[in-house]
């Protein structure tokens, strides 16, 4: 039975990659390659997770989305697993997967990507099942408010009142098994809030941060089964998770 992967040269594609052996791999370079294809099952990390670009150019933004929606018109699987982004919602607080993320107060990168889930709904039907990320960290990371600590970049645009839900992208081969097996359509990928000057304190005290130069971002979405991973309340982690995992990504230095 094949499987294949979509968007293997990614952050998020790769740490599949490490993870699993696939047997065909796609990306921007040869996705017309997949059109007519027949799989057991699909992994699509393919789309673009650079969210400045994508409200800066919302146009070249939506042009690429939906040339993967039409290489993915006529092919066929058992089980189609689509990547997405809490970012779908416009408000990142208090949301489930029982909310509808669409609002016209939503910005091009959340709204695009919400509707390539629709699509993925509409096409696979109950073969397919949607995971929604937050922030993430792992080998390969290159960009956000964990890569610029790390590097000491931009650190005065930091705000250490921000609040952030960040997952480690290397949990989520085995998180995608158990997600299969639970039957699920729809799951929120979440995590506990973790203030950013709480991670720079315990970490990078070494790093002297902006203050707020910018104003706080404050993600808090939830999920309704956060007992699928054993976890309780409303998140798959707890803070005290995120931060052992944390721990261990800056000493192992992937993101340097």
């Amino acid at each position: 039975m094949s499987t294949a992967l979509i968007g293997h040269t990614g952050f998020v594609g790769g740490a599949l990659r490490r993870a699993a052996v696939y047997d065909a791999f796609y990306n921007s370079l040869n996705i017309e390659d997949i059109r007519g294809r027949d799989f057991h099952r699909v992994v699509c990390a393919g789309v673009s997770a650079v969210k400045w670009w994508a409200n800066l150019h919302p146009d070249q933004d939506f042009a690429a989305i939906e040339r993967l929606i039409d290489c993915l018109s006529d092919v066929r699987c058992e089980r189609f697993v689509l990547i997405s982004t809490i970012d779908v919602y416009a408000d990142p607080r208090g949301w489930t997967e029982a909310d509808d993320p669409q609002s016209p107060d939503q910005h091009a990168y959340g709204r695009h990507r919400h509707h390539l889930e629709q699509v993925v709904r509409r096409q696979f039907g109950e073969r397919a099942v949607i995971v929604r990320l937050p922030g993430l960290f792992g080998q390969g990371l290159k960009k956000n408010v964990l890569f610029d600590l790390l590097n000491g970049k931009q650190l005065e645009a930091i705000n250490p009142d921000s609040s952030f839900q960040w997952y480690p992208v290397e949990r989520l081969h085995a998180d995608l098994a158990l997600i299969d097996r639970s039957g699920l359509p729809l799951l929120n990928l979440v995590t506990e809030p973790v203030l950013t000057g709480d991670i720079q304190r315990r970490f990078f005290a070494d790093r002297v941060i902006g203050g707020k130069v910018s104003p706080a971002a404050s993600y808090d979405n939830r999920t309704l089964y956060p007992g699928l991973f054993g976890a309780h309340r409303t998140y798959h982690m707890d803070q005290e998770q995120v931060m052992t995992a944390l721990s261990d990504f800056v000493k192992a230095g992937h993101g340097r």
